[in-house]
């Protein structure tokens, strides 16, 4: 895996959205490049994730990745959250920035999120990049019960039952990077993440009308390839990618390659950071 390293240079900033929530964005690329590239992590992660794969990409595109309500950086107020809500909010930051219309790129949540955008507001959409993505899930596993005295104790025993479904033995390090992520959601933001629902997008994915991607792990054990190929049969103008041995984060553990298909999708050249240079194939 590559260190982690940010596209320069970048602008880091916060939206105060119409609830007095407050949501932290990291933003490259010129201002003048249309249309921006936003970026949307999943369930407990943040915008740090994204940092290999938007150095991976042409410099010419804007790029902004956003920490989602209860997340990162971003405001951790106690407050209902949903693929609605993260939406919403998403609306509010364009709105902010004067952005008519994007790229969404999303992952696992964010992905959910990202579909939900591009189905109540289509005209901002100008296409979308899926990864670890299903119209439908359900949990695999089952939480422990907590409260907020037992909660630093039970949330290492949830990540222990929850890593068999996102991680791989061959990517030590992505695995401990997101733990740490998930490790230290405060217990106000778990409660309300551990009763957000995925909306059951079956029967509406066939009225997404944007340029669709779908990137899945072909080892991903939490969104199988099986619902990114659903996704992809059953969005009108959609692909289907699959990156060899890897899982949720397959983003992460293969950036180079990812970065490589996204750049085809979006019609631009790989970035000067597009490999190690050796030839060698490694796809780090």
């Amino acid at each position: 895996m590559m260190p982690t390293t940010w596209k320069l240079p970048t602008t880091c900033d916060a939206v105060e959205l119409s609830d007095g929530a407050r949501l932290f964005y990291r933003v490259s690329g010129p201002e003048t490049a249309a249309p921006p590239v936003v970026f949307l992590h999943g369930n407990r992660d943040n915008h740090t994730h994204f940092a290999e794969l938007i150095s991976l990409l042409d410099p010419a595109l804007r790029c902004l990745a956003l920490d989602l309500r209860g997340h990162g950086l971003s405001s951790k107020e106690d407050h209902p959250l949903s693929a609605g809500q993260c939406a919403a909010d998403v609306i509010e930051v364009l709105d902010h920035l004067g952005w008519d219309q994007v790229i969404l790129v999303g992952h696992s949540l964010g992905s959910v999120t990202a579909m939900v955008l591009a189905l109540e507001h289509p005209e901002r959409v100008a296409g979308l990049v899926l990864m670890g993505s299903a119209a439908h899930y359900e949990m695999k596993w089952k939480r422990p019960e907590v409260t907020e005295e037992t909660y630093r104790q039970v949330i290492e025993e949830s990540n222990k039952r929850a890593g068999p479904f996102f991680f791989l033995d061959g990517y030590p390090e992505v695995a401990n990077r997101v733990i740490a992520s998930w490790s230290w959601v405060p217990f106000s933001v778990h409660r309300n993440l551990i009763q957000l629902t995925h909306p059951d997008l079956r029967e509406r994915v066939q009225k997404i009308g944007a340029p669709t991607l779908v990137v899945a792990g072909e080892l991903d054990r939490s969104t199988p390839v099986e619902s990114a190929r659903y996704l992809a049969e059953t969005i009108p103008d959609a692909r289907l990618h699959v990156v060899p041995g890897t899982g949720h984060f397959m983003f992460m553990e293969k950036p180079v390659p990812v970065a490589a298909t996204i750049a085809e999708f979006l019609g631009v050249p790989l970035g000067a950071s597009g490999g190690c240079g050796s030839g060698c194939g490694c796809g780090s």
